[in-house]
């Protein structure tokens, strides 16, 4: 990756060919982006994940959403030159529509969120970057009030502090499963299981830098949950919870993304109902958030937010008008600007991961 600035991956929800994983890079003084081209040819995949060495990728193939077949996996090598990503392997994650990643801190494993599936996967990574066979959780159950809530949709997949906990916000049946790995793999049954209010439909959960509270953003109400987490036996409790829109807005509520700032003082919420984001200032004695502002997407259906290593700028996947768009962000009160260039155009963007620098 000769070209200087800082580099980035986008998933997208293209599914034909000639689509799949875009390159691009960043000016880190002006905000404006360029594209540098196709990465890798995968169907849909909307989820990336960077190991904390900046050598490897992960990506999800989002297929069989409705059952029809099984979701994958793959892993790529991160490699400077032409063709940056390099397939080491590719596995089933043993269900339909795997939507979410994430990775113990050593990178030996990857676990994965099957919405159609109605499970979580998880797939040993091998020494060369390679990807065992998948093994699942035990089945979710359950369903809501929503029209989508017809079956469980675990959602994401976020493990806590310690790694001894895989929890998994279900959009379909309106819970957190709390799952406890064992030697890294899943326990015979959940260790708990946290429920919320009929058709909120919990999408995503991130744990703030102290561990002792995580947040989780709600898909079907648009809401920011707030919750206490005992990291002896893996049981979160809701202890607050706030909407992102006024009660008299127009249109479904829709959230879709939400990041922490490493220093626990902010969080970005992307709210496709309204094409904003979010910002909420932390509290630093109770961990709770309040809003401070919003600020126009830049396109349409805003779905994932990614901030850069340094933290000064977050950068926007606008799914609904085919724009990432780039804003500055300020490390002191992280109020968010929009850049002066262009927006990035790339087909149905819905993740971005900033590659890690390296030594």
């Amino acid at each position: 990756m000769a070209r200087q600035g800082l580099h980035f991956f986008v998933g997208t929800q293209e599914d034909g060919p000639d689509c799949g994983i875009h390159h691009a890079v960043l000016d880190p003084l002006t905000g404006d982006m360029t594209l540098l081209g196709l990465a890798a040819q995968v169907r849909r995949p909307t989820w990336l994940e960077i190991d904390p060495t900046g050598h490897r990728l992960f990506a999800v193939s989002e297929i069989g959403n409705k059952g029809e077949c099984d979701g994958e996996v793959l892993s790529f090598a991160i490699e400077p030159g032409e063709t940056p990503l390099r397939l080491l392997g590719r596995e089933s994650t043993r269900g339909g529509g795997p939507t979410h990643l994430c990775l113990p801190i050593a990178a030996d494993a990857v676990f994965a969120a099957n919405f159609g599936g109605g499970q979580a996967a998880r797939l040993a990574v091998n020494s060369d970057g390679g990807l065992e066979p998948a093994t699942l959780s035990t089945a979710h159950s359950g369903c809501g009030p929503h029209p989508r809530q017809d079956q469980p949709h675990p959602h994401g997949v976020a493990l806590s502090p310690d790694g001894g906990f895989l929890l998994v916000p279900d959009m379909g049946n309106d819970q957190l499963v709390v799952h406890a790995l064992s030697g890294g793999d899943f326990a015979p049954s959940p260790a708990h299981i946290c429920q919320f209010p009929p058709g909120t439909g919990p999408r995503l959960v991130a744990f703030g830098p102290d561990g002792a509270r995580a947040y989780l953003l709600s898909e079907l109400s648009a809401e920011l949950f707030v919750l206490d987490w005992d990291k002896e036996t893996g049981e979160p409790e809701i202890i607050g919870r706030m909407p992102l829109d006024r009660t008299e807005a127009d249109g479904a509520p829709s959230a879709a993304a939400l990041a922490i700032s490493r220093d626990g003082r902010h969080l970005y919420v992307s709210n496709r109902r309204s094409a904003t984001i979010c910002t909420f200032a932390i509290d630093p004695v109770s961990a709770m958030p309040s809003l401070t502002g919003s600020i126009g997407s830049g396109g349409n259906r805003p779905w994932g937010i990614a901030m850069s290593r340094d933290e000064r700028w977050l950068l926007v996947a606008n799914q609904g008008s085919n724009a990432v768009a780039a804003f500055r962000r300020s490390p002191r009160d992280g109020a968010l600007t929009r850049a002066d260039g262009p927006a990035l155009s790339i087909p149905t963007p819905t993740n971005i991961a900033f590659c890690v620098p390296r030594e």
